[in-house]
């Protein structure tokens, strides 16, 4: 037991590598210069100033360094500063937001298997019925069917279509 937790644990490192290494690729593939974009709130910057910001972000580095030096940043959770008007640092919006985030995260866990576990008891006691095979294509849709879309779907009818909650 112990030789295979250490194994699963061991193929933590190739897993959490390969995460990050997406990640970052996905970030730099994105549109626009971080830059770019900042400087967009001010266009009368000048080439200096362009420079000096490309250099404090380490852009000017080789690929290879700005990966590392992104990792050891992002294991001391120095996640950087919004490029929003207030410019503060992105942990402080995080940690502003983080308690409603939690609470709507333990709703909607508590209402999830509110409805999950009695319809799969359901199920389960009355095996290849057709109860049992309309839970089942009810549950694959529900997998298949994107969150986006399903939340327009419940806000159009909870919020427009009942007016109980509103849609704003």
């Amino acid at each position: 037991m112990s030789r295979y937790l250490l194994k699963r644990i061991l193929m933590l490192i190739p897993l959490m590598f390969g995460i990050t290494l997406i990640t970052f690729s996905v970030i730099h593939l994105a549109p626009g210069e971080p830059v770019e974009m900042q400087m967009a709130m001010n266009p009368k910057v000048g080439k200096e100033a362009r420079e000096r910001l490309t250099k404090f972000y380490g852009l000017d580095k080789p690929l290879h360094e700005q990966y590392f030096s992104w990792i050891g940043k992002l294991a001391r959770l120095d996640l950087g500063h919004s490029f929003s008007s207030d410019g503060r640092p992105v942990v402080d919006k995080i940690k502003e937001r983080l308690p409603v985030t939690i609470s709507l995260n333990v709703i909607a866990l508590l209402l999830e298997f509110g409805l999950a576990i009695p319809i799969g008891i359901l199920a389960a006691t009355r095996r290849d019925t057709w109860l049992d095979k309309g839970i089942t294509v009810f549950v694959f849709v529900g997998f298949a069917v994107p969150t986006f879309w399903l939340a327009l779907l419940l806000m159009y009818f909870f919020g427009v279509k009942l007016g109980w909650l509103p849609i704003s």
